[in-house]
């Protein structure tokens, strides 16, 4: 969570808003994708993080957080073991 804007150093952060995905299929929440085994046809092994964002109440600044970036990266360094 971000206490300062990086943009402009205010302190009105509101922070972790939850970021919503209406999409025809969608669960509800903005989510980034890894895929452990890019190269695959099928089974691509699927890692998702969701999103919240630090917001400036001052200038508009937004900064996004994933949930998990621990599991995200090591999902990704394994992506990179089968390209």
């Amino acid at each position: 969570m971000t206490t300062t804007c990086e943009k402009c150093g205010s302190d009105k952060i509101i922070p972790e808003v939850k970021m919503l995905d209406s999409g025809q299929y969608s669960a509800g929440n903005t989510k980034v994708v890894i895929h452990g085994n890019p190269e695959a046809i099928f089974f691509k092994e699927r890692f998702y993080g969701e999103l919240t964002a630090d917001i400036c109440g001052e200038c508009g600044h937004v900064e996004l957080n994933a949930a998990n970036p621990e599991e995200l990266w090591r999902a990704y360094q394994k992506s990179l073991e089968k390209r």
